[in-house]
C-alpha cells in the first residue's frame, strides 16, 4: 500500500486496522481484478531466532560470497563472517519496505559485500526505484560519491542526503573528467545490458555489477527483462537463431546483432555469476553478475 508522503503507519495501525482492511475488502476485489495484494513487508523481518540457525546462516552466505569473490578476481574482506554477520543486522533498520520488485536480503547482502571489496571512490547506480540499494551501497562505502540516475523518482521510500539524483539516463551525464577506472556500476535498469556495457567501457568504467542477468532460455521467467543479457552476448549459440519467449501473453523476440556482441566481448575481461543464496539463507534468491571490463588504458 502506499502512503502519503511523511506518514508511516505503526505496526499497530497495520495489524488492527489496515490487514483486516485487506484481507476483508481490497484483497477480495483485487483477486476479482486478477491481482494479488500483499502488505509489503521485507522478507528479512522473517528470520531465524535460534542462535545455531542464525550462525549457519551466517557462515553458509559468508562462504558462498568468499567462492564468487575470489572467482571474480576481488579479494576476499578478511572478516567475512562478521560483515555477513553485521548486514544481517543493520538491513533490519533500512527504511524501504518491499515486497516484490528490487533486491531482496541475498541480493543486497551480495551487493554490499561486492561493494566493500572493491571499495570504489565513485558508485554509479542506474535504476533506483524504491531506494533500496542506494542504502546498501551507502552502507558499504560510507565515504564514496554516488551518482543516482532513473527514468522517474516517484517510487523512492528512501533518498540519500550526499548522494546526487538525475531523472535522467546515465549515459547523457557529463562526470567532469572524474576518473572512473576504479568507480562502480551497478545496473538494475531494465535496459539492454549489451549496452551498458559498451557504455560503460567507453567511459573508462571497469566495475561493473548487473541485476536480473539471465540466460536466454530462462529469460521468460523475468518481468521487464533487459535484453540482450550479459549471459545472452556472451553465449556460443546465441546468433544461430532468434530467441524467441512469452511473457504475460506478450511474444518478445531477440535477433543477435553480431557487430554487438563483437563489441561486448572485446571489452569484457571477467564475468561472475554470483551464488543466488537461496539454498544456505532460504530468502529469495539473487541474481547478481559481476562483470570486469579490460583496462582500455594498456
Amino acid at each position: 500500500m502506499a502512503y502519503a508522503s511523511g506518514w508511516t503507519p505503526s505496526e499497530r495501525t497495520r495489524r488492527k486496522v489496515l490487514e483486516p482492511l485487506r484481507r476483508r475488502v481490497l484483497g477480495p476485489l483485487f483477486t476479482r481484478l486478477g491481482y494479488d495484494l500483499l502488505p509489503a513487508v521485507p522478507e528479512w523481518e522473517h528470520r531465524p531466532l535460534s542462535r545455531r540457525e542464525v550462525d549457519r546462516l551466517v557462515r553458509g552466505a559468508a562462504h558462498h560470497i568468499a567462492v564468487d569473490l575470489e572467482a571474480a578476481g576481488i579479494a576476499v574482506p578478511e572478516d567475512m563472517e562478521g560483515l555477513v554477520r553485521a548486514f544481517y543486522e543493520d538491513i533490519c533498520q533500512c527504511p524501504v519496505r518491499q515486497k516484490h520488485g528490487g533486491n531482496g536480503f541475498n541480493g543486497a547482502l551480495e551487493l554490499f559485500v561486492a561493494a566493500r571489496a572493491l571499495a570504489p571512490d565513485v558508485i554509479i547506480e542506474s535504476g533506483v526505484f524504491r531506494g533500496l540499494t542506494t542504502w546498501v551501497l551507502r552502507k558499504a562505502c560510507p565515504e564514496a560519491r554516488i551518482f543516482c540516475f532513473d527514468a522517474v523518482f516517484a517510487n523512492l521510500q528512501h533518498r540519500d542526503p550526499a548522494a546526487t539524483y538525475h531523472e535522467a539516463d546515465w549515459s547523457g551525464y557529463d562526470f567532469g573528467g572524474l576518473d572512473l577506472s576504479r568507480a562502480l556500476a551497478f545496473f538494475d535498469d531494465h535496459i539492454d545490458q549489451a549496452r551498458r556495457i559498451i557504455e560503460a567501457g567507453e567511459r573508462g568504467l571497469r566495475h561493473l555489477v548487473f541485476d536480473d542477468n539471465t540466460a536466454a532460455h530462462c529469460i521468460h521467467a523475468h518481468g521487464g527483462p533487459a535484453f540482450p543479457t550479459v549471459d545472452m552476448v556472451l553465449a556460443d549459440d546465441l546468433a544461430t537463431e532468434p530467441v524467441r519467449w512469452l511473457r504475460n501473453g506478450r511474444e518478445f523476440v531477440y535477433e543477435a546483432d553480431a557487430s554487438v556482441i563483437e563489441a561486448v566481448r572485446e571489452r569484457v575481461e571477467t564475468v561472475r555469476n554470483f551464488d543466488d543464496l537461496h539454498g544456505v539463507t532460504g530468502y529469495s534468491p539473487a541474481r547478481l553478475t559481476y562483470v570486469k571490463l579490460k583496462d582500455r588504458r594498456i
